[in-house]
């Protein structure tokens, strides 16, 4: 019963100046002989009256599930961008997605100021072939405007049966509004997928799910087993990677560190709840070496993965910066069928860092191409630290050394083509790694 009175202080919080005026000198006059709160607290009693008001005199009936998924929505989101509470039907959904199949437009996407921000677009979705971006505004979905709206409600209005149309009206920086009407599909999200290119095993890594460890495990043997000693290095590709579970992603980092080498630690309120994680397996690749592609659109569980590998020098980091989710949020399942997502901690890289509202830098910054030396304008891309009520960044020990190194794409030849210029300077850097070490070996004989 106390969730249920608590919703209700949203509620009131929300509503219009007037309705409140009228409300109060309702409540004031039947509480005349009561004594008065302090200034920093709330009566019971207040909140009782309020409840029964509304469950009387509202204008149109209200059900108690309307009023407490609105209202705990109401709280939570005067947190921080990422705590919510999911009914029974949105829970499921979450449930279904982590298992790689769901229905939808494919995209991952937060809450700020009443409207939807695209995080990133998910890998062969209608969202990327859309050319979603990463930062684009969700301003009306089917002619219906979101603000005011939950993330939850928003998302249910973006889902539908596979085959129908939603038309979505989105802001852009830098452009007016514009439309663009996407088909709804059964997204079966590809967590990972891989290729060879030469001598080098590109990794593209989606998202962070169940599936994601048994499928790199695949990709390192199928690699092996083609290119054995041959084998120059990988590319993981977080780019655009929105996250997703956060064991799945400590368990990713194991698979590339030595035994016993720190992966991310967690702090929180109570220091006896802070989690220190460490790599247990060894590394399966043999010290290989690696090359983490990153951009605005790597978030959450993908900036773990990256900050592990980065501070314990086992990859260089290479693109744009990160999109500074360093925040945790359990999943806590409730009695009613629904759940509470909370944000509990802040992540550190094992360096004692936090990227909350910072970001993950690369080691050497390369902007991608569109066309021919033509940027992709990332200053433009919505990050974690420009959404409502984001978490600060804790203040932080100064790094050892700076070794970051920006390419200028204005020196570049000017016939350069662009068909994934990260990556093939990401590959580049592999080689030259492979050179030096051949390089090395006949100098030394």
């Amino acid at each position: 019963m106390k969730v249920k009175i608590l919703g209700v202080i949203a509620i009131v919080l929300f509503s219009s100046v007037a309705v409140a005026g009228i409300y109060r000198a309702t409540l004031s006059k039947e509480s005349e002989n009561q004594t008065a709160p302090s200034s920093d607290s709330f009566d019971s009693r207040t909140f009782d009256a309020i409840l029964e008001r509304i469950k009387e005199d509202y204008v149109e009936p209200v059900s108690d599930d309307k009023l407490l998924t609105g209202a705990l929505n109401g709280i939570l989101g005067a947190l921080d961008p990422h705590s919510t509470y999911l009914d029974p039907k949105a829970y499921k959904e979450l449930q279904i997605q982590t298992k790689s199949e769901y229905g939808g437009l494919g995209m991952e996407v937060t809450s700020d100021k009443g409207l939807v921000k695209v995080v990133s677009p998910i890998d062969d979705t209608p969202a990327q072939k859309a050319d979603i971006q990463p930062g684009d505004l969700i301003i009306a979905i089917d002619k219906k405007p979101i603000m005011g709206k939950t993330l939850n409600e928003s998302v249910d209005l973006l889902r539908g049966k596979p085959g129908t149309k939603v038309l979505l009206h989105i802001k852009r920086e830098g452009i007016a509004v514009f439309e663009k009407t996407l088909v709804r599909e059964k997204i079966k999200v590809k967590a990972v997928k891989w290729r060879l290119e030469g001598n080098v095993g590109y990794i593209r890594i989606a998202l962070f799910n169940e599936s994601t460890i048994p499928l790199i495990k695949e990709a390192i043997a199928d690699f092996k087993k083609q290119r054995g000693a041959k084998l120059e290095g990988l590319v993981l590709d977080l780019r655009n990677n929105p996250g997703g579970l956060f064991d799945v992603a400590v368990d990713s980092s194991d698979l590339f560190l030595s035994k016993g080498k720190e992966i991310v630690s967690t702090r929180g309120r109570n220091p006896k709840s802070d989690i220190y994680a460490y790599a247990k397996g060894g590394d399966v690749t043999n010290n290989i070496p690696l090359v983490i592609l990153i951009n605005g659109g790597s978030a959450s569980s993908s900036e773990i993965l990256a900050g592990a590998l980065q501070d314990n020098h086992r990859a260089l980091v290479v693109g744009t910066k990160s999109f500074g989710k360093g925040s945790v949020q359990p999943v806590m399942p409730l009695t009613n069928g629904g759940a509470l997502v909370l944000t509990t901690a802040r992540y550190y890289t094992p360096s004692g860092n936090s990227i909350q509202a910072k970001g993950i830098e690369p080691d050497i910054v390369i902007e991608q191409l569109q066309g021919k030396l033509e940027k992709i304008d990332e200053s433009k891309f919505i990050f974690e630290k420009d959404l409502d009520h984001a978490l600060d960044t804790p203040k932080e020990k100064k790094p050892e050394l700076d070794l970051k190194i920006e390419i200028d794409l204005d020196k570049t030849k000017k016939d350069e083509k662009a068909e994934d210029y990260q990556l093939m300077r990401a590959i580049d850097i592999l080689h030259a790694v492979a050179l030096e070490k051949k390089y090395g070996k006949l100098k030394d004989k």
